[in-house]
């Protein structure tokens, strides 16, 4: 009993399960049977009807019959394909055939999607043929606006377009024909042979509207302006040839260089070249101003150099004047000292400098007085002139500043030699006060080479002809030696009193401290070989060891008898 039961319910529950896909499976059909109906909404259709009573011709009924008949194919093909097999799964679907409804809804929505995109293309193409006229007629109406207003402007001014005259007449007849040709094409059914012309008449249009805006200014340079600015160099010219000017170019080729350019100039107005026009008169109108500028350099040059040939004169005969002076004193002053900074030699290359300037100012004024120079050229050449003379005079000064103090330089040099003998003297006669048995002999053997650095010194400054800069090094390095013969004394004789002085003091230690009367003397023995600071360092050492600060009490005692130190 208990399988039967367990088998019942299988059975229902197999049925439910195949009830059920049964069911989604009809959803599915239904949404595909609304989906089949939306690929065909009339639009197309209504198209149609709406292009037949535009009674098209030509490409545009070729193009228009190509869509309609793809429209009626797709009707009678996929469209009514589709809805048979709809029909065929909605009853595979009811008869339990699952995988017929399987095969049937994929071949269905494969159907659909290509029907869908067709119907776009030819709603696309349709709505394409059906707007077509329409936007031919808005061009046509903006470009013969176009052509209106370039008319207008023609006619009202025609006096304004020169020579151009007769081609722009000619260009805007043609324009004309060809609006009415492209406006009967369109309405007698062929829009898309009309829209192909359009795009050639728009760039006519726009061409011809250049033309007419640019044209008047252009024309008006060519045929007034520039011949007026031709003549007025040609006359300027003349008339400054008559005065003797020279000039830094050929003006006449140039005058010859804008006639011809100005021939090439009517022809492109007559040929409505707008492009090349521009470019010739832009080249023309900096020929003209360069020619002008070439005259006026000149004129200006003239007051320029009238004004400063006097005084450039002056400068370069003081530069000379200066230059003659500043030898003299160097060959006086050669005789006496050495000048070992080429002052001589930069001399003489100065005056060679002043001999050319002088050369060329007196050609440029032959030149000037001849009626032969070029005022430009010789105001160029002053004003180097006398950017050269500025440099010149400088480095005159310079020189003149370096060898000026050459006699005082020397007096403090003797002056100084001089204190030197005296520091020396000083020194030798403080050693000698202290009544010292003796001197190192290293202290010996510098206090020697002092004192004859101090005789080599005497004798560079005693030569006929002395070396300043030599001498100066050698006060240098004499006072250097100086102060070190000074320290040195000083070490000497503070070394010796300090040796008597830590004797005295030690001789208390010398019974009681055998290390004391060693010290002693070993420190004696040092002494009396005149080495001063060894036997002081010695007996100084041994103090310390019995009396702890013993060396600074007996260097503060001596320190305070020395009331006046000559160094």
């Amino acid at each position: 009993m208990t399988w039967i039961i367990i088998a019942l319910i299988i059975i229902v529950l197999i049925g439910l399960g195949v009830w059920g896909y049964q069911v989604r499976n009809a959803r599915v059909i239904k949404s595909l049977d609304e989906e089949v109906a939306t690929l065909d909404t009339g639009s197309a259709a209504g198209l149609i009807r709406s292009i037949q009573q535009l009674n098209l011709s030509g490409d545009s009924r070729q193009e228009f019959q190509k869509w309609a008949k793809a429209y009626q194919e797709l009707l009678d093909g996929t469209l009514t394909e589709l809805q048979t097999a709809l029909l065929d799964v909605e009853q595979a679907n009811k008869q339990f055939h699952f995988g017929q409804v399987k095969d049937g809804i994929a071949n269905i929505e494969a159907l659909q999607m290509g029907a869908a995109k067709q119907m776009n293309q030819i709603n696309k193409a349709l709505s394409g043929i059906k707007i077509s006229e329409a936007e031919n007629a808005k061009r046509i109406n903006q470009l013969r606006e176009g052509y209106q207003e370039a008319r207008k402007t023609v006619l009202a001014k025609s006096f304004a377009f020169g020579e151009a005259l007769p081609a722009l007449e000619d260009s805007l007849q043609q324009i004309a024909a060809r609006l009415s040709a492209i406006n009967e094409l369109n309405a007698a059914g062929d829009p898309a042979k009309a829209k192909g012309e359009l795009g050639q008449l728009k760039n006519e249009v726009a061409a011809i509207k250049l033309q007419v805006k640019t044209l008047p200014p252009l024309v008006n340079e060519v045929v007034n302006e520039f011949p007026g600015q031709v003549k007025e160099i040609q006359s300027g010219f003349e008339q400054l040839t008559a005065e003797q000017f020279q000039f830094t170019e050929d003006v006449p080729a140039g005058v010859a260089e804008v006639t011809t350019a100005l021939q090439v100039a009517d022809q492109q107005i007559k040929d409505l070249a707008v492009t090349e026009l521009t470019a010739n008169t832009e080249t023309i109108a900096n020929k003209i101003d360069s020619l002008y500028a070439v005259m006026e350099k000149e004129l200006k040059a003239k007051t320029a150099v009238a004004d400063s040939q006097t005084d450039l004169r002056q400068f370069i005969n003081h530069a000379l004047q200066q230059n003659h002076t500043l030898a003299i004193e160097l060959d006086h002053l050669n005789q006496s000292y050495q000048l070992n900074h080429d002052e001589i030699k930069t001399t003489n290359n100065l005056k060679v400098q002043l001999n050319d300037i002088n050369q060329a100012y007196d050609q440029a004024v032959d030149q000037l007085t001849a009626h032969q120079a070029v005022y430009s050229e010789v105001l160029g050449q002053f004003t180097q002139d006398r950017s050269d003379l500025t440099a010149i005079e400088k480095q005159q000064a310079t020189i003149n500043d370096s060898v000026s103090g050459l006699r005082e330089t020397e007096q403090k040099a003797i002056d100084q030699v001089d204190a030197f003998d005296r520091s020396v003297r000083d020194i030798r006669y403080e050693v000698s006060r202290h009544d010292l048995p003796g001197l190192p002999k290293a202290y010996r053997d510098f206090f020697k080479v002092v004192t004859s650095e101090i005789t080599s010194l005497k004798q560079a400054m005693n030569q006929v002809k002395i070396d300043l800069d030599a001498i100066a090094k050698q006060l240098i390095k004499v006072s250097s030696d100086i102060d070190q013969l000074k320290q040195q004394s000083r070490d000497v004789i503070d070394a010796a009193g300090m040796t008597e002085q830590l004797l005295q003091y030690a001789n208390r230690y010398k019974a009681s401290h055998e290390a004391v009367a060693q010290a002693m003397a070993e420190a004696q023995a040092a002494y009396a070989k005149y080495d001063y600071q060894t036997a002081a360092d010695t007996i100084a050492t041994a103090l310390e060891a019995v009396e702890a600060g013993s060396y600074q009490k007996v260097a503060d005692d001596y320190n305070a008898q020395q009331h006046n130190n000559l160094f």
